[in-house]
């Protein structure tokens, strides 16, 4: 299976465009007075701002550290790790565009966001870990 464009550049522009609306969403909060809401509904604005964060900086480190696997199924499990974790920070800022607002600690999107920023990164340190003990 040839891809013409490398998965680890994908993740590091990923990681760096969230990177960069992370910024915006900070000024979104700084401009629409979210300091000025009650204490827990602040605390889910701040929280999934730095949950898309974090997912950026997955994204941004996966990208500047993959080396794909010679063996095709353990590629197969890195480029689902991929999808999953590109996936991550479109869903955690879904969450924080339309979850934070409403004020409720159940969030769905947020809760979904987080487990795919963890179920990729997982994928891929399996990956990782199967290849680091072979070679010792």
């Amino acid at each position: 299976m040839k891809i013409p464009v490398k998965i680890s550049l994908i993740h590091a522009i990923i990681g760096l465009l969230t990177f960069v609306i992370f910024l915006q969403t900070g000024w979104y909060m700084k401009t629409n007075e979210i300091g000025n809401l009650p204490d827990a509904q602040r605390m889910i604005y701040r929280a999934g701002h730095i949950y898309f964060l974090f997912s950026g900086l997955l994204n941004l480190s996966i990208g500047m550290q993959l080396q794909l696997s010679e063996i095709a199924w353990k590629k197969k499990v890195q480029y689902l790790g991929s999808i999953i974790l590109l996936l991550s920070p479109i869903i955690l800022l879904h969450g924080f565009y339309q979850e934070a607002n409403l004020g409720q600690l159940d969030r769905s999107m947020t809760k979904l966001g987080i487990f795919s920023s963890l179920t990729g990164t997982g994928l891929h340190a399996a990956v990782f870990l199967t290849e680091f003990l072979k070679k010792r």
